[in-house]
């Protein structure tokens, strides 16, 4: 039996009540004890965390780590950050159901490694059959931190259409819908957390194995308002959540997602929104969701809750490959598309004409497109690097959208760039963090790996709850990370109190103003087979983290070292009923 007792830190149990200096006994995967002086141990392992926090195991609720965790499951890069508990199945796809071509298919865009690695990874991989067979295989699997996971809309249309369906119906037959509805039904009994859908038209397949659906939103986007309506009234009678990830360029969405949550002479359904809420192109529109949620609670007795991201929304591009491009109808299958065919495009003047149409467009979008924004980060001509765009442009004397589709035309994924495209107000940042119709969350870890990474998301809202306490005070930061998003998505974690499982956090607070970072890293990790992602460090924050009550990593040592061989975490089903 392993005995430890971490001394002297300043305790919080994650229920939101204030810090206290106490010390903690860890034995048999739990917390056994929590005192003003722990009695001595014979052989106990002791840690002084004299000037530290002790928290409950972050939890990540929006991360697509549904691939990578076939191969890599220790997922080191969310614990290094402190999370014990990721979810995962979000926007609408899950490696839960399906083919394998067709889940490679659903997540080569959207997590953005290059086709034949993931192919690798999952092509001839899938040894389960149904929905209960994907969470005993989860099971059989050396976890690093807890893991649950939503069910992905589109894989249940598939499932109950077909493929070509799937895509070219909005309307499901009567024959189908009832197929959905038993299969999310399935779903729910096996535990899983509630669906997920998509109704943003930027998600899409990317066509490796169909290439006749090749820049295709995914099945869920394709779905008429009237089939969430009835798998959502699935999903309230097991009391479960709805993922949504409404569309950013129909404020009806919205609107249709806050009808479902409705309590109105019924139990109201959780739903959690994925949205960028604080736009550069529209720096008014997060007052109208944080209305909409307040107003929706109460008057139609809803109980919706956006997910709040607490960092810039910096993205980075390899020439044109960016989810930011999505939103461009010109760049629908060329993003999909060849080196060469992307030179071809960007040299051809119709396509040009057309790409400069959708640059200009007046709507809503979660893109900027503001030039004297864009920075190049790397080109082949390191000149450019650390220029903007229109700076480029304009010592030129050239038009600058012109300057750069030639820039692009040129040097392809070798000119690399970033913008801030949203939540670049530090006010309206903490305020959305800390409003009772949010949780912090649209981490995304796992997705769009060479263009985001915001693994450190809880340890960025900790920073930002330390710079203004007076609106999120550490307690209640630390609360609405851990507890929160555990009681209300229907987790066993969250807390540290006597008796629960040992998902344990040691943290020095006075290294979150100083080592932590908005740029990420590269990273070459060996699965990848040469490919990068991004990532990001917080070297010197993190002292320890304990998952079920065993050492995951410490500052000192790094990882165990049978992370990623020995199971660390486990499944994590839903406790509502």
């Amino acid at each position: 039996m392993h005995t430890t007792i971490v001394r002297n830190g300043t305790y919080y149990d994650g229920t939101g009540a204030p810090g206290r200096i106490a010390d903690v006994l860890i034995q048999n995967q739990r917390v056994q004890g929590v005192f003003d002086k722990a009695p001595e141990i014979e052989g106990a392992r002791e840690i002084d965390a004299s000037g530290k926090w002790v928290t409950p195991g972050f939890l990540d609720i929006h991360t697509h780590y549904d691939a990578e965790i076939e191969v890599m499951p220790g997922l080191e890069e969310s614990i290094r950050h402190g999370t014990t508990t990721v979810v995962m199945g979000n926007c609408s796809i899950s490696a839960a159901l399906g083919k394998d071509e067709d889940i490679v298919d659903l997540f080569c865009r959207v997590e953005n490694i290059p086709a034949q690695v993931l192919t690798e990874w999952i092509k001839d991989k899938i040894s389960w059959n149904n929905l209960a067979e994907y969470y005993e295989h989860l099971e059989s699997l050396p976890m690093g931190p807890n893991v649950s996971s939503f069910i992905g809309h589109s894989n249940i249309r598939i499932a109950a259409m077909g493929l070509e369906r799937s895509f070219k119906q909005p309307k499901a037959n009567k024959t189908e819908l009832k197929a959905m509805q038993n299969i999310l039904a399935e779903a729910m009994d096996a535990g899983y957390l509630g669906m997920s859908i998509d109704m943003l038209p930027f998600h899409r397949w990317a066509g490796i194995f169909t290439p006749e659906y090749k820049g295709a939103s995914v099945p869920s986007q394709q779905a008429a308002v009237g089939e969430y309506k009835k798998l959502a009234n699935v999903l309230r009678k097991y009391n479960r959540v709805l993922q949504a990830t409404p569309n950013a360029l129909d404020k009806m969405s919205g609107i249709h997602l806050l009808s479902m949550s409705s309590g109105i002479f019924r139990k109201p359904l959780k739903t959690t929104v994925v949205a960028a809420m604080d736009l550069k192109s529209d720096e008014n529109i997060y007052k109208l969701v944080l209305a909409l949620s307040s107003l929706g609670k109460k008057f139609l007795n809803a109980d919706m809750r956006f997910q709040a991201l607490s960092m810039p929304f910096l993205n980075y591009g390899e020439g044109p490959i960016t989810p930011l491009f999505e939103e461009f109808p010109s760049m629908v299958h060329v993003l999909g598309s060849t080196r060469e065919e992307r030179h071809e495009a960007f040299g051809d003047p119709k396509f040009r004409s057309w790409f400069t149409e959708d640059w200009n467009h007046k709507t809503t979008s979660v893109f900027p497109r503001l030039l004297k924004e864009m920075t190049v980060t790397g080109a082949p001509d390191n000149q450019l690097v650390g220029h903007t765009f229109q700076d480029l442009a304009d010592k030129k004397g050239v038009d600058g959208l012109e300057y750069l589709m030639d820039l692009i035309r040129e040097y392809d994924t070798d000119l690399k760039w970033k913008c801030i495209a949203a939540n670049h107000r530090e006010e309206q940042r903490i305020q959305l963090l800390a409003n009772d119709h949010t949780i912090p969350g649209f981490n995304d870890s796992g997705a769009h790996n060479v263009n985001m990474a915001f693994h450190d998301g809880a340890l960025q809202t900790l920073r930002q709850a330390q710079n203004h306490p007076d609106q999120l005070p550490i307690e209640k930061a630390i609360y609405r990370l851990t507890s929160l998003p555990a009681e209300w998505l229907g987790l066993d974690a969250g807390s540290i109190k006597p008796g629960d499982r040992a998902d344990l956090v040691v943290l020095d607070p006075k290294k979150l103003s100083t080592n932590l970072h908005d740029e990420p890293i590269e990273d070459y990790h060996p699965s990848l087979k040469g490919a990068c992602r991004f990532v990001k460090r917080s070297d010197g924050v993190i002292n320890h983290v304990f998952i079920n009550g065993k050492e995951a990593f410490s500052e000192t040592d790094g990882f165990a070292a049978d992370l990623g061989q020995n199971a660390f975490g486990r499944l994590l089903r839903s406790q509502h009923n």
